[in-house]
């Protein structure tokens, strides 16, 4: 059988791009890529499609569906046909997605601030650092993300969305408390049970700690003001500990120079490492118009022993962002075993 998978749509031309060049390397890197035989960029009616051939059964399973329904740089599914009887095609029937958020997907495109990084590539920057690891088929099960620089909070939001427990530290006070007020305000708004855990006697810093949900299904969004490089600090006495499924960060895009970053990282990395539970996963997105990919991993193995994921598809999603950032790429990493 034959289904379409139609690229998430964008105002904005150069996310159109980007949505474009992110969908083929996303869908290989999720565990649906195994059930399908063929899948190529096609243009129907004038949209973007990713058209592919799998299995007949590929479309009837809620697993594959559910996987397909989270997926950041495509939205909506579609059997394909070439023909139905004597009608000439291509036909296409709309898939019902088994998939719904936790919380609404809006929580990230609501809340607009200066150097917010698109939605839809903070989606996928998440998906493939769970699809990368051991943790690819427990997608659904309630996994523990980590945010180091975390802003104002969108990969927080979208975890949170996706069914995960969401940890965020950042080092700007006001972006810390002006999330803290838009997470209230928003869960108010949409009538999103939650409690605020009363922590005005903590000592080391700022930290707002929400319990989000229905009492017996409370999901976990904490956000700590502090340096990234001492994240496993700040989570130390939070439920759970500083322990993570994946680690997924977006790094400062100001950066022009390897060595500007490369300090910094040096003593990140190894916190970061240590406080992945084995077989999870680091995605670190970052400006490569003038940072190479080989430089970012070198820097990577030479401070820990994460298994850097250096092969297709994880190699492929390089893509521009604006006339600035020409380049913008990701790598993946595992924490072994």
């Amino acid at each position: 059988m034959k289904f379409a998978l139609k690229i998430t749509p964008q105002r904005s031309t150069q996310y159109a791009h980007m949505t474009k060049v992110l969908a083929l390397p996303e869908l290989l890197a999720s565990p649906c890529a195994a059930l399908i035989s063929h899948v190529a960029p096609v243009t129907l009616a004038g949209q973007n499609y990713l058209l592919a051939t799998a299995d007949d059964a590929f479309l009837s399973s809620p697993d594959t569906l559910n996987i397909l329904a989270r997926l950041g740089a495509t939205s909506e599914v579609y059997e394909y046909f070439e023909q139905i009887g004597d009608v000439p095609g291509p036909l296409l029937r709309p898939i019902e997605p088994q998939f719904t958020p936790f919380v609404p997907l809006e929580m990230a495109e609501a809340r607009r601030y200066k150097g917010k990084t698109n939605e839809i590539f903070t989606r996928v920057l998440l998906n493939v650092a769970i699809f990368a690891g051991d943790y690819a088929h427990h997608y659904a099960d309630r996994l523990r993300i980590l945010d180091p620089l975390a802003g104002g909070g969108t990969t927080l939001f979208l975890a949170l969305a996706a069914g995960y427990d969401a940890f965020g530290v950042e080092m700007e006070r006001q972006d810390v408390e002006t999330t803290a007020v838009f997470v209230r305000q928003y869960l108010e708004s949409e009538r999103v049970s939650y409690k605020e855990v009363d922590e005005r006697g903590r000592r080391a810093g700022r930290r707002y700690q929400f319990e989000i949900g229905p009492r017996n299904e409370r999901h976990l969004l904490v956000l700590v003001q502090g340096d990234a490089r001492e994240a496993d600090m700040h989570m130390r006495d939070i439920s759970g500990g500083p322990r993570m499924h994946a680690i997924v960060g977006d790094l400062p895009y100001g950066v022009q120079h390897f060595a500007d970053i490369s300090s910094w990282l040096t003593t990140a990395l190894p916190v970061w490492e240590q406080m992945l539970l084995p077989g999870g996963t680091l995605a670190l997105a970052w400006n490569a118009t003038r940072i190479e990919r080989e430089e970012m991993v070198e820097l990577i193995e030479s401070n820990t022993k994460l298994h850097v994921r250096n092969e297709e598809p994880f190699t492929q999603f390089v893509h521009a962002v604006d006339r600035v950032i020409k380049r913008r790429d990701i790598v993946v990493c595992v924490r072994q075993k």
